[in-house]
This record gives C-alpha cells, sequence and structure tokens, in this order.
C-alpha cells in the first residue's frame, strides 16, 4: 500500500461466438404496440436525506424503430469480454444491443448481429475486428473498456471500420456515447461534497483525471478487501482504536486523516469492497467511479454479503430505468426501450449474445447505452444507404440524434468524437424495482458466476438531487 497526494489532472469463431441468426419473430404482431404504463403506483425514491416522488408516465411511442433505406442483410458487429477478463462487467448490460435489434425488426428493419469475445486483451480485440471484418460488418459496438480496447480500435480504424464504444472513451477512428473525462471529475467533485480530505482506493481504476484527494491506498489485485476496509474505517474513524489499544498493547493507534472515500476498480471489485466498508460501519460519503454503473457492481455487492440499500454515490448520466419516469420525451424513449426489453424477454427462443443462455436470463441487466450504440449505426447505415463501412463511417459523422431517433438515453451529436455531450452528474442508487422490466433469472446451466441471488440483484441509479 502507498499513501500520497495526488492530482490526476455468421459463422462460430475459434473463440467459441457465434453470430445471432434471423429466426422468425414470433412477436410480429407486437409491431404496432404501445408501451403501457407499468407502474401506476408513485414511486418514491430517498437520496442521502432527500424525498422526490416520481410517477412513471406511459409510452407514446412504439416499441418499433422504423430505419429506411437500410440494405438487406445488413450486419453490426459487437464486441464483449467474456470470463473476469478487464472490460467484462459490461457482458451483461451489452445484451441491449439485442433489444435493438428485435425493436429494428419489429419496424420491418433486418439487421443481425455477430458477437465476437475479446477476452479482455488487445491481441484478443485485434482478432475480433479481423474475424467481423470478415463478415461484412457495416460497423462495430466495442461493448468494452479498459486500456485493452486499444486493439480493437486500432485494427477497425485499420480497415476503415467505424466504432461505437458505449462504455468507454473514444481513441483513433471512433466514437464515445460514454461521459467525458471532465465532466466525470466535476461530477465526482460534487459527489464529495465539503470533503477536505478525501481518500482514494485505487482497486485497479487509477485515478479519476483531474479529481484532487489526499491520500491514495494502492489495492492490487492480491488485496484483501476486509483488510483494505478495515485500514479505511481507522483512517475515516470508523472504529475505535483505543479499545483495540487496550485489547493489544502492542496494537499500533491509527488517527483519523481521511473524511470521504474514492473507489476506483472495476465494478466488480467495487461491489465486494463496498460490501467490506458496510461490514466495517464506515459512514463517511463513498463516491465510485463509473464504473459502478455496470450490473456487475450490484451482483458483486449481494455475493460478498452487502445491501443494495447502502448510501454509497457514482456519477454518470441518465440512461438506466429511472429515466422512464420523467414526464418528457426522454422519459417516453426509456419506456419504449423498457417495453422492447419485455418483448424480447417474452421470447422464449430469444438468446443472448453468445447464444448460451435465454434473453430472458440477462434481461434485468440488458441496458440503453448498448441499444443505443447499434441504433446509432444503423441510422448511418440507412443514411449511407450502404454497408460499406467507409460510407458508413462518413454517415455517421453527421448524425445528431435524439429520442425522436429511437436512442433512448440523452442526445448523441456524432459530430464530435465525444458523441455524448451531456456532463456528468452525481448519480444514487435504489434497490427499489420499478417493475418496468422483467428481472433476470439464473440461467441454471452452469454457465454463470455466483449464487442467484447476486445474479438477479440489480440497482436503479438515478439523479441525486441532494446534491443540487
Amino acid at each position: 500500500m502507498s499513501d500520497q497526494t495526488t492530482e490526476a489532472t455468421a459463422t462460430e469463431g475459434a473463440d467459441g461466438t457465434r453470430p445471432r441468426s434471423r429466426r422468425p419473430l414470433l412477436f410480429v404482431g407486437i409491431a404496432v404496440l404501445l408501451v403501457a404504463a407499468v407502474v401506476a403506483a408513485v414511486l418514491t425514491f430517498r437520496a442521502f436525506g432527500s424525498s422526490t416522488p416520481a410517477e412513471a408516465v406511459s409510452a407514446t411511442v412504439p416499441v418499433k424503430i422504423t430505419v429506411a433505406h437500410v440494405p438487406a442483410k445488413t450486419t453490426i458487429g459487437v464486441i464483449v469480454t467474456l470470463g473476469d477478463g478487464e472490460g467484462s462487467e459490461w457482458n451483461e448490460a451489452a445484451q441491449g444491443a439485442l433489444v435493438a435489434e428485435r425493436r429494428l425488426a419489429l419496424g420491418g428493419t433486418d439487421v443481425a448481429l455477430v458477437t465476437k469475445n475479446d477476452g479482455g486483451t488487445a491481441a484478443g480485440g485485434t482478432a475480433a475486428v479481423e474475424s467481423l471484418a470478415k463478415s461484412g460488418v457495416a460497423g462495430i459496438v466495442v461493448a468494452s473498456s479498459g486500456s485493452h480496447v486499444s486493439g480493437a480500435l486500432t485494427a477497425a480504424a485499420a480497415k476503415g471500420i467505424p466504432v461505437v464504444l458505449p462504455y468507454a472513451p473514444a481513441e483513433k477512428d471512433s466514437w464515445s456515447t460514454a461521459p467525458a473525462a471532465g465532466s466525470i471529475s466535476t461530477a465526482m467533485t460534487t459527489a464529495l461534497g465539503d470533503a477536505d480530505a478525501p481518500l482514494l482506493v485505487d482497486l485497479g481504476g487509477g485515478a479519476p483525471a483531474g479529481l484532487r484527494v489526499a491520500h491514495v491506498l494502492d489495492g492490487d489485485d492480491t488485496a484483501d478487501a476486509a483488510a483494505l476496509a478495515t485500514t479505511v474505517a481507522e483512517r475515516t474513524g470508523a472504529t475505535s482504536n483505543e479499545e483495540d489499544a487496550d485489547a493489544d498493547a502492542d496494537a499500533k493507534t491509527v488517527t483519523p486523516d481521511s473524511d470521504a472515500v474514492v473507489v476506483s476498480g472495476s465494478a466488480q471489485r467495487q461491489g465486494a469492497f463496498v460490501a467490506a466498508l458496510q461490514a466495517e460501519n464506515v459512514t463517511v460519503p463513498v463516491v465510485l467511479t463509473p464504473d459502478a454503473t455496470s450490473p456487475a457492481f450490484g451482483a458483486a455487492l449481494v455475493e460478498a454479503g452487502g445491501s443494495l440499500s447502502g448510501a454509497f454515490r457514482t456519477v454518470g448520466v441518465a440512461t438506466d430505468d429511472a429515466r422512464a419516469l420523467a414526464s418528457d420525451a426522454g422519459g417516453r424513449a426509456m419506456s419504449a426501450f423498457l417495453g422492447g426489453v419485455r418483448v424480447l424477454a417474452g421470447d422464449q427462443d430469444a438468446e443472448n449474445l453468445t447464444g448460451d443462455q435465454p434473453f430472458s436470463a440477462v434481461a434485468g441487466a440488458a441496458d440503453s447505452r448498448s441499444h443505443d450504440a447499434v441504433i446509432a449505426l444503423v441510422r448511418a447505415v440507412g443514411s449511407a444507404r450502404s454497408v460499406e463501412p467507409a460510407d458508413v463511417t462518413d454517415a455517421l459523422a453527421t448524425l445528431d440524434l435524439d429520442a425522436d431517433a429511437g436512442i433512448a438515453g440523452p442526445a448523441l451529436d456524432f459530430t464530435r468524437q465525444q458523441a455524448l455531450g451531456t456532463p456528468a452528474t452525481v448519480l444514487a442508487a435504489s434497490a427499489q424495482q420499478l417493475g418496468l422490466r422483467p428481472a433476470s433469472s439464473a440461467s441454471g446451466d452452469g454457465t454463470g458466476s455466483g449464487t442467484d441471488a447476486a445474479r438477479t440483484a440489480s440497482l436503479v441509479w438515478f439523479d441525486d438531487s441532494s446534491t443540487d
């Protein structure tokens, strides 16, 4: 551990993945379905002492999405990270891409997804792009994060294939729909409030760019979460050092020097560590990096024995289910997306991206960010009236999309490499489910990880009005 002051200014491939087949749609009759209001009661979130009632609104837009001039047999690539590698936290969130595929099919736009696994390595990303290029994809969604995605981005740029990254910053010839680094650090500073001496616990994510912290604890891959949490408890005054000293004359008294905690690392490690902090009764503000918005965070928290009702915050933009509670175009667009989730989950033949589980097993985690990435690429294909990657790239670079284009999250302006212009804000979590989507169920085939309770655990992230 180190202590320092810092300012961080459609054939199966060798990897076992396979393309999505164009199965007969069982729900063609739903093509004109409007999403009904699912939550009739008033739902109240309580975020760190604030209480803001909100009602779910009916969607007045259809589940189906129609994009004109999309050539037949258009194929979009999706790169995910399977297993425990870097970026694997987004594997289940990436299933939102399938919701886009189904909504487009309901609207008469036939698009197929081809999925490849990068294995969490740059070499794996390069191989995935090589394989997708041979499949003739018009564009690629890289649904992963971390330094290893550079392999896929370099390979795609060399082949002129446009790439959209819903969970990572853009590099080379690609577009990011994740929050910009500057807005993340600004939102995290807001989340820390009046804290004078934040303690960064680095679980592999590094120091968030531009965020000032007073102290750093390095938690490498072998670090014990419980031991780290004990140290944090001592340094934030959550433990009684006098009692420890009385019990052990040789015990070293630690003087508290930190009044807030920042946790940086993968969603899985953050979840396990927050559970350890809860066990130590740490009560100072705990601020997490945006990795915590991954469904893997809640699953890891529960699996480690923690509570989803804990007082912790992260930062990001409104891309979660709570957006459907807003009585505006964005709320209606999110309601339509969630309607698509329900339609696909109700199809007993629908499978996940890699075809090893039913979609219903991951329906609770499929998110709007991967969905919107697919919609953007297909919109570019329609605008170009071509599946040639160079044409799609040129068309994508002219698009400015909002709810009217079928995206469920904030507006995206692809005339800029940082397509998401909406700044990150402070997000609070609620364990109260909104009833807007079916809960995921464990597959029971041994392919999942963790307990059934952990796999079906989920949080709803929403804007924390107490920080305004």
